[in-house]
């Protein structure tokens, strides 16, 4: 009997609400008609004092402005203007031979902006004004908003009272800004009619919702209590880590948005899946295998992403699902991705060790040049030496300190290297970094498709200031151009480095990023191997010699994600 009633109640509101909505249209388009007329009526009798023997009588040109007629008809209708605050303007138009609209006279004094002298042609006319030279009938326009505000438009055909010809039109501008305002108070009465008898019979279904759904839970409350305070006391709809719950045969039957994105599936689809045949994993396999015997299972370790194919790193506690009516029903688990915690220790110790052969690989070649040193000023302090001898020991000693100043820079730069855990750096930023600390202004830097965020060492931004100085010192003088880009590719994101230089020379290239100093290359390319190295980015040259230089650079998958678009 219930749901008849609300039936007949839902099926009276939709009668309710069609039929305000009708009234309401109807009050507002009966509104709109009256003002119409009444402007159509203002204007009317406005243009009575406007003859069509007047309007033969004028030229359409300058030589109107000495006209009686034309002097009378302007001081009628800026005499309408002022009797009027509500009229913004009045004109008479004629229209020429060739089909333009041009004025006879309107109510702006001559030394207004607005001011249209006799005969100059309207450009801006609309639709509706030449809708109105067409038909020869009266109509009105708008509202429309321009530059001088809001307003609506008359039109009252002038014609030669013997053969009935159109001579003129005679149009009114009113102001209309409160044109919406009058329609609005036309269609409230409706609306709050309708709303009343709405809220009436909505409190009506309320009521009786309200009464049926009450005696259903009273059918029911005890076990559904029992159910849903076990169920939803470990479920957390807007978890930071997975949640889901799987039936006895392992399909699962609720998710939530984070495990649908470590599960690489969309949620939706997530509903009936079959998480016991997706386990490739045989330790995880193994660990769920206890939680059907009522024991909780707990696993941390790689995982593979069934939906995307990522692999990752979790942490996963599950936990059986024991109702004393079904006895075991299911599993609810937990699942938290702890991929950038493992990568940033993976990282961290990957760089202490680098930072330790570093270490003694520095001390060695330091020592070195210090022997080299205290040898050359030995030589140079031999008294048997002459002075050519002398200052030529003196100038490879210089040298030597050079390599000493230049070996102490690099770890003043590499000390830091590893030091912090790795993050995610955004490629663009980077980019504008090191351009900002060197001289390019004078190259051509393009910057392709890097909208992307790549897990690396906080001195990533170092990779590309290295670059950059490398190009500047060995580009050549036909260095114009730099240019940066990356792309998506099977093995992961490719970022390449290309200029348009000199290239570097292949007997060079298997030692580019080697730790020993020469005189054409430093110690800035082996710290760029170095810091990407951290998080397994790898480093080759690819270039031809004698056309600029290319470096591609493959960040694994899991090291990079893209950057999200914004309004």
């Amino acid at each position: 009997m219930s749901r008849d009633i609300r039936w007949w109640l839902k099926a009276a509101c939709v009668l309710v609400l069609i039929t305000g909505s009708l009234l309401t249209v109807w009050n507002v388009q009966k509104e709109d008609h009256i003002q119409r007329e009444n402007l159509l009526i203002k204007a009317k009798i406005a243009a009575n004092s406007v003859t069509s023997d007047d309007i033969r009588s004028l030229s359409g040109s300058e030589a109107d402005l000495v006209s009686p007629v034309y002097m009378h008809m302007k001081r009628t209708m800026e005499g309408v203007v002022a009797a009027d605050r509500e009229v913004r303007f009045a004109y008479l138009m004629g229209m020429n031979d060739e089909g333009e609209i041009f004025f006879f006279v309107d109510s702006e004094p001559p030394d207004s902006a607005d001011y249209s002298p006799p005969g100059q042609i309207y450009e801006e006319a609309t639709a509706p004004t030449r809708v109105a030279f067409a038909s020869a009938m009266e109509s009105t326009a708008g509202p429309d908003s321009d530059r001088w505000g809001t307003w609506i438009t008359a039109f009252i055909p002038v014609k030669d009272r013997k053969t009935g010809d159109l001579v003129g039109i005679f149009g009114l501008d009113v102001d209309a800004k409160d044109w919406g305002l009058i329609l609005l108070g036309a269609a409230i009465p409706p609306i709050l009619g309708t709303g009343l008898v709405l809220i009436l019979l909505l409190s009506f279904i309320v009521v009786i919702d309200r009464t049926r759904k009450e005696h259903e839970l009273l059918a029911s409350s005890q076990r559904a209590i029992q159910e849903s305070e076990e169920r939803y006391r470990l479920l957390f709809t807007r978890s930071p880590v997975g949640i889901v719950q799987s039936d006895r045969n392992g399909r699962i039957v609720m998710a939530n948005q984070k495990c649908a994105e470590i599960l690489g599936l969309p949620p939706e689809s997530l509903i009936g899946f079959d998480v016991r045949s997706n386990l490739q994993n045989p330790r995880l396999a193994a660990a769920m295998t206890e939680v059907p015997k009522g024991t909780p299972a707990y696993y941390e370790g790689e995982y593979k992403s069934p939906g995307s194919g990522k692999e990752l790193y979790v942490r996963i506690l599950a936990h059986p699902l024991l109702f004393e009516a079904e006895g075991y029903s299911g599993v609810i688990a937990i699942i938290e991705d702890i991929s950038d915690q493992k990568n940033a220790e993976r990282a961290l110790l990957q760089a202490n060790r680098k930072l330790n052969l570093l270490s003694s690989i520095t001390r060695h070649d330091i020592l070195n040049q210090l022997l080299a040193l205290k040898g050359y000023l030995e030589l140079a302090g031999d008294p048997d030496a002459d002075t050519l001898q002398q200052h030529n020991f003196l100038e490879k000693a210089k040298r030597v300190t050079t390599n000493i100043e230049r070996h102490i820079n690099f770890t003043k730069d590499y000390q830091d290297m590893g030091v912090k855990s790795a993050t995610w750096q955004d490629i663009g930023m980077g980019i504008t970094r090191a351009r900002g600390a060197l001289p390019l202004e004078h190259l051509t830097i393009r910057a392709e498709g890097i909208g992307y965020e790549v897990f690396a060492d906080p001195l990533f931004e170092k990779v590309f200031y290295n670059l950059f100085e490398n190009s500047l010192k060995h580009g050549g003088e036909g260095l114009t151009t730099i240019r940066v880009s990356a792309k998506e590719t099977e093995m992961g994101l490719m970022i390449l480095y290309e200029d348009d230089g000199a290239g570097i020379p292949a007997d060079q290239k298997g030692h580019l990023f080697d730790h020993e100093i020469t005189p054409q290359r430093g110690l800035g390319m082996f710290l760029t191997g170095q810091i990407l190295s951290i998080t397994g980015i790898s480093i080759v040259e690819t270039g031809v010699p004698g056309r600029g230089v290319r470096f591609e650079m493959l960040v694994p998958e899991g090291g990079y994600r893209k950057i999200p678009a914004t309004l």
